[in-house]
Protein backbone atom coordinates (compact mmCIF):
# COMPACT_ATOMS: atom_id res chain seq x y z
CA UNK A 1 0.00 0.00 0.00
CA UNK A 2 1.06 3.49 -0.46
CA UNK A 3 2.62 5.72 2.28
CA UNK A 4 -0.41 8.29 3.08
CA UNK A 5 0.40 11.96 2.93
CA UNK A 6 0.42 13.05 6.57
CA UNK A 7 -0.83 12.56 9.73
CA UNK A 8 -3.87 14.42 9.39
CA UNK A 9 -4.53 13.13 6.44
CA UNK A 10 -4.12 9.36 8.07
CA UNK A 11 -7.09 10.51 10.53
CA UNK A 12 -9.25 11.50 7.75
CA UNK A 13 -9.21 8.20 6.24
CA UNK A 14 -9.26 5.91 9.74
CA UNK A 15 -12.44 8.41 10.32
CA UNK A 16 -14.37 7.93 7.91
CA UNK A 17 -13.55 4.51 7.09
CA UNK A 18 -14.41 3.93 10.95
CA UNK A 19 -17.59 4.97 10.45
CA UNK A 20 -18.28 1.58 8.54
CA UNK A 21 -17.41 -0.01 11.87
CA UNK A 22 -19.23 2.04 14.29
CA UNK A 23 -22.20 1.49 12.52
CA UNK A 24 -21.49 -2.66 12.63
CA UNK A 25 -21.69 -2.12 16.47
CA UNK A 26 -24.72 -2.33 19.08
CA UNK A 27 -22.41 -0.19 20.77
CA UNK A 28 -22.50 3.20 19.11
CA UNK A 29 -25.93 4.80 17.57
CA UNK A 30 -26.57 5.67 14.48
CA UNK A 31 -26.91 9.09 15.29
CA UNK A 32 -23.40 9.48 17.01
CA UNK A 33 -22.48 8.29 13.64
CA UNK A 34 -23.82 10.80 11.99
CA UNK A 35 -22.48 13.55 14.13
CA UNK A 36 -18.95 12.80 13.66
CA UNK A 37 -19.69 12.24 9.76
CA UNK A 38 -21.31 15.64 9.61
CA UNK A 39 -18.46 17.37 11.43
CA UNK A 40 -15.75 15.88 8.66
CA UNK A 41 -17.69 17.20 6.25
CA UNK A 42 -18.21 20.77 8.07
CA UNK A 43 -14.31 20.64 8.96
CA UNK A 44 -13.54 20.04 5.37
CA UNK A 45 -12.03 16.51 5.68
CA UNK A 46 -14.58 14.88 3.89
CA UNK A 47 -16.27 16.61 0.34
CA UNK A 48 -19.79 14.26 1.26
CA UNK A 49 -20.94 11.54 1.90
CA UNK A 50 -23.37 8.75 1.88
CA UNK A 51 -24.66 6.49 4.53
CA UNK A 52 -27.14 3.81 4.07
CA UNK A 53 -28.29 0.94 6.78
CA UNK A 54 -30.78 -2.18 4.95
CA UNK A 55 -32.07 -5.16 6.66
CA UNK A 56 -33.82 -7.95 5.14
CA UNK A 57 -37.18 -6.25 4.75
CA UNK A 58 -35.49 -2.84 3.05
CA UNK A 59 -33.92 0.14 3.64
CA UNK A 60 -33.92 1.26 7.37
CA UNK A 61 -32.01 4.63 6.82
CA UNK A 62 -30.23 7.17 4.59
CA UNK A 63 -27.82 9.96 5.09
CA UNK A 64 -26.12 11.96 2.98
CA UNK A 65 -23.98 15.46 3.15
CA UNK A 66 -21.76 17.71 1.52
CA UNK A 67 -19.27 20.67 2.30
CA UNK A 68 -21.24 23.96 1.52
CA UNK A 69 -19.95 27.18 0.22
CA UNK A 70 -16.51 26.12 -0.08
CA UNK A 71 -13.73 27.05 -2.98
CA UNK A 72 -14.82 23.59 -4.05
CA UNK A 73 -18.38 23.12 -5.58
CA UNK A 74 -19.51 20.30 -4.22
CA UNK A 75 -22.44 18.94 -5.35
CA UNK A 76 -24.98 16.89 -2.29
CA UNK A 77 -25.61 13.25 -3.33
CA UNK A 78 -28.49 11.43 -3.77
CA UNK A 79 -29.32 7.76 -3.67
CA UNK A 80 -29.33 7.47 -7.40
CA UNK A 81 -26.02 9.46 -8.03
CA UNK A 82 -23.57 7.42 -9.12
CA UNK A 83 -20.16 6.99 -7.54
CA UNK A 84 -16.96 5.11 -8.57
CA UNK A 85 -16.50 1.82 -7.16
CA UNK A 86 -13.17 0.87 -7.84
CA UNK A 87 -12.26 -2.01 -5.61
CA UNK A 88 -15.83 -2.52 -4.40
CA UNK A 89 -15.97 -4.11 -7.86
CA UNK A 90 -14.32 -7.29 -6.87
CA UNK A 91 -16.96 -9.03 -4.92
CA UNK A 92 -19.63 -8.45 -7.74
CA UNK A 93 -16.61 -10.17 -10.09
CA UNK A 94 -16.31 -12.85 -7.66
CA UNK A 95 -19.94 -13.98 -7.18
CA UNK A 96 -20.73 -13.86 -10.74
CA UNK A 97 -17.88 -16.28 -11.09
CA UNK A 98 -19.51 -18.71 -8.78
CA UNK A 99 -22.62 -18.65 -10.70
CA UNK A 100 -20.49 -20.19 -13.42
CA UNK A 101 -19.22 -22.57 -11.69
CA UNK A 102 -23.21 -23.22 -10.20
CA UNK A 103 -24.03 -23.73 -14.30
CA UNK A 104 -21.63 -26.25 -14.78
CA UNK A 105 -19.34 -24.05 -17.09
CA UNK A 106 -16.00 -23.64 -14.72
CA UNK A 107 -14.53 -25.68 -12.30
CA UNK A 108 -13.06 -23.97 -9.27
CA UNK A 109 -10.29 -26.39 -9.41
CA UNK A 110 -9.69 -25.80 -13.28
CA UNK A 111 -6.20 -24.49 -14.00
CA UNK A 112 -7.11 -20.84 -15.68
CA UNK A 113 -4.31 -21.94 -18.27
CA UNK A 114 -7.75 -24.41 -19.33
CA UNK A 115 -9.10 -21.07 -20.79
CA UNK A 116 -6.55 -18.30 -21.09
CA UNK A 117 -3.78 -20.95 -22.63
CA UNK A 118 -1.63 -17.67 -23.18
CA UNK A 119 -0.94 -17.39 -19.22
CA UNK A 120 0.67 -21.44 -19.18
CA UNK A 121 3.81 -21.88 -17.42
CA UNK A 122 4.15 -18.39 -15.43
CA UNK A 123 7.37 -17.99 -14.07
CA UNK A 124 7.63 -16.72 -10.30
CA UNK A 125 9.95 -13.73 -9.89
CA UNK A 126 12.84 -14.42 -7.53
CA UNK A 127 13.86 -11.37 -5.64
CA UNK A 128 16.83 -12.10 -4.32
CA UNK A 129 18.78 -13.49 -8.03
CA UNK A 130 16.07 -11.10 -9.91
CA UNK A 131 15.75 -13.58 -12.14
CA UNK A 132 12.89 -16.05 -12.41
CA UNK A 133 12.10 -19.71 -11.75
CA UNK A 134 9.78 -22.17 -12.64
CA UNK A 135 6.57 -22.01 -10.99
CA UNK A 136 5.64 -25.40 -8.25
CA UNK A 137 2.11 -26.18 -9.56
CA UNK A 138 -0.73 -24.34 -11.86
CA UNK A 139 -2.76 -21.18 -11.26
CA UNK A 140 -6.20 -22.11 -10.40
CA UNK A 141 -9.92 -20.74 -10.64
CA UNK A 142 -9.86 -20.46 -7.10
CA UNK A 143 -6.48 -19.02 -6.50
CA UNK A 144 -7.72 -15.77 -8.77
CA UNK A 145 -10.87 -15.70 -6.49
CA UNK A 146 -8.68 -15.87 -3.21
CA UNK A 147 -5.74 -14.06 -4.53
CA UNK A 148 -3.60 -16.50 -4.27
CA UNK A 149 -2.84 -16.76 -7.86
CA UNK A 150 0.67 -14.91 -7.32
CA UNK A 151 0.28 -11.80 -9.35
CA UNK A 152 0.53 -8.18 -7.77
CA UNK A 153 -1.37 -4.56 -8.32
CA UNK A 154 -0.57 -2.03 -10.48
CA UNK A 155 1.50 0.91 -8.59
CA UNK A 156 -1.20 3.35 -9.54
CA UNK A 157 -3.41 1.71 -7.37
CA UNK A 158 -1.48 0.87 -4.77
CA UNK A 159 0.57 -1.65 -5.70
CA UNK A 160 4.05 -2.22 -4.07
CA UNK A 161 7.23 -3.67 -5.63
CA UNK A 162 9.15 -4.42 -8.90
CA UNK A 163 6.25 -6.87 -10.91
CA UNK A 164 4.02 -3.78 -9.78
CA UNK A 165 5.85 -1.37 -11.29
CA UNK A 166 6.17 -3.42 -14.93
CA UNK A 167 1.99 -3.09 -14.64
CA UNK A 168 2.13 0.89 -14.61
CA UNK A 169 4.97 0.76 -17.31
CA UNK A 170 2.89 -1.85 -19.33
CA UNK A 171 -0.32 -0.48 -18.88
CA UNK A 172 -2.09 -3.79 -17.06
CA UNK A 173 -4.94 -2.79 -15.05
CA UNK A 174 -4.03 0.59 -13.91
CA UNK A 175 -5.46 4.15 -13.97
CA UNK A 176 -6.01 3.45 -17.33
CA UNK A 177 -8.76 1.48 -17.08
CA UNK A 178 -10.85 4.39 -15.36
CA UNK A 179 -10.78 6.73 -18.06
CA UNK A 180 -8.59 6.54 -21.36
CA UNK A 181 -9.18 7.45 -24.88
CA UNK A 182 -8.22 4.45 -26.34
CA UNK A 183 -9.98 1.13 -24.80
CA UNK A 184 -8.10 -1.61 -24.83
CA UNK A 185 -9.05 -5.36 -24.98
CA UNK A 186 -8.72 -7.73 -22.05
CA UNK A 187 -6.81 -9.90 -24.74
CA UNK A 188 -4.88 -7.05 -24.99
CA UNK A 189 -4.00 -6.88 -21.60
CA UNK A 190 -3.02 -10.75 -20.68
CA UNK A 191 -0.98 -10.93 -23.60
CA UNK A 192 0.99 -8.02 -22.12
CA UNK A 193 0.97 -10.13 -18.64
CA UNK A 194 1.77 -13.15 -19.86
CA UNK A 195 5.61 -11.80 -20.86
CA UNK A 196 5.85 -10.98 -16.96
CA UNK A 197 6.54 -13.13 -14.03
CA UNK A 198 4.34 -13.58 -11.28
CA UNK A 199 5.18 -11.74 -8.46
CA UNK A 200 5.03 -15.06 -5.70
CA UNK A 201 4.37 -18.67 -6.47
CA UNK A 202 0.44 -19.78 -6.67
CA UNK A 203 -0.85 -20.56 -3.55
CA UNK A 204 1.55 -19.43 -1.71
CA UNK A 205 0.38 -16.27 -0.20
CA UNK A 206 -2.95 -14.11 -0.49
CA UNK A 207 -1.35 -11.14 -2.51
CA UNK A 208 -3.91 -8.05 -3.32
CA UNK A 209 -3.43 -8.05 -6.78
CA UNK A 210 -4.97 -8.06 -10.58
CA UNK A 211 -6.73 -11.56 -10.30
CA UNK A 212 -10.10 -10.54 -10.45
CA UNK A 213 -8.90 -8.37 -13.83
CA UNK A 214 -7.68 -11.76 -15.07
CA UNK A 215 -11.12 -13.92 -13.70
CA UNK A 216 -12.98 -11.70 -16.00
CA UNK A 217 -10.87 -12.40 -19.05
CA UNK A 218 -11.89 -16.22 -17.86
CA UNK A 219 -15.12 -15.98 -17.55
CA UNK A 220 -15.65 -14.16 -21.13
CA UNK A 221 -14.02 -16.63 -22.50
CA UNK A 222 -15.90 -19.50 -20.73
CA UNK A 223 -18.87 -17.53 -21.55
CA UNK A 224 -18.14 -16.73 -24.96
CA UNK A 225 -19.29 -12.99 -24.00
CA UNK A 226 -18.23 -10.02 -23.26
CA UNK A 227 -17.74 -9.38 -19.74
CA UNK A 228 -19.60 -6.57 -19.64
CA UNK A 229 -21.93 -7.91 -21.35
CA UNK A 230 -21.96 -11.50 -19.08
CA UNK A 231 -22.27 -9.37 -15.81
CA UNK A 232 -25.18 -7.68 -16.70
CA UNK A 233 -27.16 -10.27 -18.13
CA UNK A 234 -26.23 -12.82 -15.36
CA UNK A 235 -26.14 -11.12 -12.46
CA UNK A 236 -26.97 -7.35 -12.43
CA UNK A 237 -30.36 -8.12 -14.08
CA UNK A 238 -31.49 -10.96 -11.91
CA UNK A 239 -31.11 -8.44 -8.42
CA UNK A 240 -32.05 -5.83 -10.12
CA UNK A 241 -28.76 -3.29 -10.34
CA UNK A 242 -30.41 -1.45 -12.86
CA UNK A 243 -27.66 1.40 -12.62
CA UNK A 244 -24.24 -0.40 -11.63
CA UNK A 245 -22.28 -0.77 -15.04
CA UNK A 246 -19.17 0.17 -16.63
CA UNK A 247 -19.99 3.09 -18.71
CA UNK A 248 -23.17 4.70 -18.45
CA UNK A 249 -24.81 6.82 -21.17
CA UNK A 250 -24.21 10.13 -22.30
CA UNK A 251 -27.70 11.62 -20.68
CA UNK A 252 -26.60 10.03 -17.49
CA UNK A 253 -23.27 11.45 -17.18
CA UNK A 254 -24.40 13.87 -15.03
CA UNK A 255 -25.39 11.69 -12.21
CA UNK A 256 -21.41 10.57 -12.03
CA UNK A 257 -20.31 12.13 -8.81
CA UNK A 258 -16.54 13.15 -9.26
CA UNK A 259 -13.84 11.90 -7.33
CA UNK A 260 -11.45 14.04 -5.35
CA UNK A 261 -7.62 13.84 -3.77
CA UNK A 262 -6.30 15.13 -0.84
CA UNK A 263 -5.29 18.61 -0.62
CA UNK A 264 -1.26 18.72 0.28
CA UNK A 265 -0.26 21.78 1.74
CA UNK A 266 3.60 22.57 2.03
CA UNK A 267 2.65 25.18 5.25
CA UNK A 268 0.23 24.90 7.93
CA UNK A 269 -3.13 26.62 7.34
CA UNK A 270 -5.33 27.36 10.46
CA UNK A 271 -8.87 26.88 11.21
CA UNK A 272 -11.40 25.01 9.01
CA UNK A 273 -10.60 24.64 5.25
CA UNK A 274 -11.55 22.17 2.31
CA UNK A 275 -8.62 19.54 2.32
CA UNK A 276 -9.19 18.41 -1.03
CA UNK A 277 -9.41 18.76 -4.37
CA UNK A 278 -10.56 17.73 -7.68
CA UNK A 279 -9.04 14.22 -8.76
CA UNK A 280 -6.12 15.44 -11.01
CA UNK A 281 -4.00 11.65 -11.78
CA UNK A 282 -6.43 11.55 -15.53
CA UNK A 283 -4.92 12.99 -18.38
CA UNK A 284 -8.14 14.84 -19.49
CA UNK A 285 -9.20 17.29 -16.76
CA UNK A 286 -12.35 16.97 -15.14
CA UNK A 287 -12.94 13.57 -16.31
CA UNK A 288 -14.91 10.67 -14.35
CA UNK A 289 -14.87 6.93 -13.90
CA UNK A 290 -17.66 6.07 -16.24
CA UNK A 291 -17.28 8.22 -18.58
CA UNK A 292 -15.20 6.69 -20.84
CA UNK A 293 -12.86 3.64 -19.41
CA UNK A 294 -9.80 2.59 -21.04
CA UNK A 295 -10.52 -1.61 -20.43
CA UNK A 296 -13.42 -3.30 -18.64
CA UNK A 297 -11.47 -3.41 -15.05
CA UNK A 298 -13.68 -6.16 -13.38
CA UNK A 299 -11.30 -5.42 -10.06
CA UNK A 300 -11.98 -1.26 -10.27
CA UNK A 301 -13.73 -0.33 -12.67
CA UNK A 302 -17.82 -0.33 -12.32
CA UNK A 303 -19.79 2.71 -10.91
CA UNK A 304 -23.00 2.73 -8.87
CA UNK A 305 -25.59 3.73 -6.82
CA UNK A 306 -26.50 3.27 -3.26
CA UNK A 307 -29.64 2.37 -4.09
CA UNK A 308 -28.32 -0.46 -6.12
CA UNK A 309 -26.00 -1.24 -3.27
CA UNK A 310 -29.28 -1.38 -0.87
CA UNK A 311 -30.59 -3.55 -3.20
CA UNK A 312 -27.72 -5.83 -3.25
CA UNK A 313 -27.65 -5.62 0.80
CA UNK A 314 -31.02 -6.81 0.66
CA UNK A 315 -30.09 -9.94 -1.50
CA UNK A 316 -27.09 -10.59 0.69
CA UNK A 317 -29.08 -10.45 3.85
CA UNK A 318 -32.03 -12.75 2.32
CA UNK A 319 -29.67 -15.54 1.33
CA UNK A 320 -29.18 -14.58 -2.29
CA UNK A 321 -33.02 -15.20 -3.30
CA UNK A 322 -33.86 -13.46 -6.59
CA UNK A 323 -37.52 -12.24 -6.60
CA UNK A 324 -38.93 -15.20 -8.63
CA UNK A 325 -38.06 -16.61 -5.29
CA UNK A 326 -35.41 -18.82 -6.37
CA UNK A 327 -31.82 -18.35 -4.76
CA UNK A 328 -28.83 -17.04 -6.61
CA UNK A 329 -26.30 -20.05 -5.68
CA UNK A 330 -26.65 -23.43 -4.56
CA UNK A 331 -26.25 -23.94 -0.73
CA UNK A 332 -22.64 -24.97 -0.94
CA UNK A 333 -21.66 -22.06 -3.44
CA UNK A 334 -23.63 -19.53 -1.27
CA UNK A 335 -21.80 -21.04 1.60
CA UNK A 336 -18.13 -20.65 0.11
CA UNK A 337 -19.48 -16.33 -0.88
CA UNK A 338 -19.83 -16.06 3.10
CA UNK A 339 -16.99 -18.02 5.13
CA UNK A 340 -13.01 -18.58 5.20
CA UNK A 341 -11.95 -20.45 2.09
CA UNK A 342 -8.28 -19.73 1.82
CA UNK A 343 -5.72 -22.38 3.23
CA UNK A 344 -4.83 -23.36 7.00
CA UNK A 345 -1.61 -23.41 5.44
CA UNK A 346 -1.61 -19.54 4.89
CA UNK A 347 -1.64 -19.25 9.11
CA UNK A 348 -4.44 -17.35 11.18
CA UNK A 349 -3.89 -13.76 9.82
CA UNK A 350 -3.69 -14.68 6.24
CA UNK A 351 -4.60 -10.82 4.86
CA UNK A 352 -2.10 -9.21 6.93
CA UNK A 353 1.51 -9.79 4.97
CA UNK A 354 -0.38 -8.06 2.21
CA UNK A 355 -2.99 -6.16 4.13
CA UNK A 356 -1.20 -5.36 7.26
CA UNK A 357 -4.45 -3.45 8.99
CA UNK A 358 -6.32 -6.76 8.88
CA UNK A 359 -5.13 -8.67 11.38
CA UNK A 360 -6.80 -11.92 11.63
CA UNK A 361 -9.59 -10.87 9.40
CA UNK A 362 -9.99 -14.05 6.86
CA UNK A 363 -11.88 -14.01 3.73
CA UNK A 364 -14.33 -15.93 1.41
CA UNK A 365 -14.40 -16.61 -2.09
CA UNK A 366 -15.94 -12.74 -2.53
CA UNK A 367 -15.48 -11.05 1.01
CA UNK A 368 -13.22 -9.89 4.15
CA UNK A 369 -14.21 -11.44 7.04
CA UNK A 370 -14.26 -9.90 10.48
CA UNK A 371 -14.02 -12.11 13.70
CA UNK A 372 -15.72 -11.58 17.18
CA UNK A 373 -13.02 -11.23 20.13
CA UNK A 374 -12.40 -14.51 20.36
CA UNK A 375 -13.26 -15.83 17.30
CA UNK A 376 -11.82 -18.36 14.96
CA UNK A 377 -11.90 -18.49 10.79
CA UNK A 378 -12.60 -22.41 11.23
CA UNK A 379 -16.32 -21.60 13.08
CA UNK A 380 -18.39 -18.94 10.88
CA UNK A 381 -20.53 -19.12 13.91
CA UNK A 382 -17.74 -16.37 15.66
CA UNK A 383 -17.80 -14.35 12.71
CA UNK A 384 -18.57 -10.50 13.46
CA UNK A 385 -19.54 -8.92 9.85
CA UNK A 386 -18.74 -9.75 6.37
CA UNK A 387 -17.17 -6.81 4.26
CA UNK A 388 -15.51 -5.03 1.10
CA UNK A 389 -13.95 -1.96 1.07
CA UNK A 390 -12.29 0.46 -1.51
CA UNK A 391 -9.58 2.62 -2.91
CA UNK A 392 -12.58 6.22 -2.16
CA UNK A 393 -13.33 5.11 1.47
CA UNK A 394 -16.30 3.61 0.26
CA UNK A 395 -17.48 0.45 1.53
CA UNK A 396 -20.38 -2.18 2.38
CA UNK A 397 -20.95 -4.79 5.40
CA UNK A 398 -23.33 -6.79 6.63
CA UNK A 399 -23.64 -8.77 10.34
CA UNK A 400 -23.10 -11.97 10.05
CA UNK A 401 -26.27 -13.04 11.48
CA UNK A 402 -27.66 -11.15 8.36
CA UNK A 403 -29.86 -9.05 10.24
CA UNK A 404 -28.43 -5.98 9.24
CA UNK A 405 -26.29 -4.31 6.30
CA UNK A 406 -24.75 -0.64 5.42
CA UNK A 407 -23.72 1.18 3.12
CA UNK A 408 -21.11 3.97 3.42
CA UNK A 409 -19.89 6.37 0.32
CA UNK A 410 -17.05 8.63 -0.16
CA UNK A 411 -15.41 9.86 -3.08
CA UNK A 412 -11.84 10.87 -1.63
CA UNK A 413 -9.06 8.60 -3.76
CA UNK A 414 -7.19 7.19 -2.54
CA UNK A 415 -7.28 5.71 0.82
CA UNK A 416 -6.24 2.17 2.42
CA UNK A 417 -8.95 0.37 1.73
CA UNK A 418 -8.44 -2.23 4.21
CA UNK A 419 -8.29 -0.06 7.13
CA UNK A 420 -11.91 -0.76 7.83
CA UNK A 421 -11.63 -4.33 9.72
CA UNK A 422 -9.35 -2.57 12.65
CA UNK A 423 -11.40 0.84 12.90
CA UNK A 424 -14.65 -1.37 13.43
CA UNK A 425 -13.10 -3.50 16.13
CA UNK A 426 -11.07 -0.19 17.57
CA UNK A 427 -14.07 1.59 17.80
CA UNK A 428 -16.89 -0.81 17.38
CA UNK A 429 -16.37 -2.20 20.65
Amino acid sequence: MKPLNSVRTLCLYLLALGSIGWMASANASEAETIEKLDKLVARGFLPHYQLSTVDSEGVRSYRAKAYVDGLVNITKPEPESLFAMLSLSKPFTNLLALKMVDLGLVKLDDPIEKYLPQLAGLKVSDIVSSASVPSNRKITVSDLLLHTAGFAQNTELMGLGPIAERYRENDIFGLHCLHGKKQQSLDTIIAKLAALPLQTAPGAAFKYSIATDVLAALLQVVANKPFEKLIAEELFLPIGMNSTAFSVANDKRDDLLPLYQPLVKTYPVPGDYQRYQPLSIFKEKGAKVGEQPGCISAGTGLVSSVKDMQIFLQFLLNDMQLENGERYLSGVLLKSFLSHQLSSDLGTSPLSRSLPKTKKDGLSYGLAIHLQDEGVLTEPSTYDYLYWSGFSGSGFWFSADKSIGGIFVSQLFNSDQFLLPEIAENLGH
